[in-house]
């Protein structure tokens, strides 16, 4: 092993040794020296060496700084709606998606095909990688009280790039409230706002 690969891998200690001389209030300009440089020589040991070691303490020293402790994995919105089923009725006939699971809480019961007129709680839909969770007012206030003076659509838009909005468009709409028409952006997006059954605004996107 180089020797600068053996060097870097006692850093850590060397690193605790002048914490602890920091802490009796000494060399408090060194100390500071060594963290302004400590990024940069990590990541030359990591390239030197491939030392498993120093990548890990490379990347607890970044996540740690940026305030970040864990990977995200994804996002699904939960929204909150009137009417559970005939949500995933206009979310499943008019935009394509699929029924995957929804909730029958009187019962505790878990439903994996879409039964009409016994969903009133919950229910998750997908198309392609974009997933969307509907909750009844009732259900979802009931477990987040801070809600219950929230009206339901939201101040937001759900933004989904797609393939093929040109025909997507042409498909829907007529059956849908169009709030802005097809149009081509400056930052090269074709894209379209629609409002759904809830008042929730929707963009579909593809690349111009």
């Amino acid at each position: 092993m180089p020797r600068i690969a053996v060097a870097l891998q006692i850093l850590p200690a060397i690193v605790l040794i002048v914490y602890g001389l920091v802490k009796q209030k000494r060399w408090q300009p060194y100390f500071d020296m060594l963290l302004m440089t400590l990024p940069a020589i990590l990541f030359y040991g990591m390239l030197m060496g491939n030392l498993p070691i120093l990548e890990n303490i490379w990347k607890l020293f970044i996540l740690q700084n940026v305030g970040i402790t864990m990977p995200m994995k994804k996002l699904a919105p939960n929204l909150m709606v009137e009417d559970v089923n005939s949500t995933v009725e206009f979310y499943r006939d008019v935009l394509g998606f699929e029924f995957v699971m929804g909730v029958i809480e009187e019962i505790q019961e878990i439903v994996t095909s879409y039964q009409k007129d016994r969903l009133r709680d919950y229910a998750m839909m997908k198309c392609g990688d974009v997933e969307i969770m509907f909750q009844g007012k009732r259900s979802l206030t009931e477990a987040l009280p801070v809600l219950r003076d929230k009206e339901i659509g939201g101040t937001l838009t759900l933004y989904m790039e797609i393939e093929g909005v040109q025909e997507l468009y042409g498909r829907i709409k007529d059956k849908v409230t169009v709030v802005k028409d097809l149009h081509t952006t400056f930052y090269g997006m074709q894209e379209f706002y629609v409002r759904d059954c809830n008042g929730y605004i929707l963009t579909f996107a593809e690349s111009a």
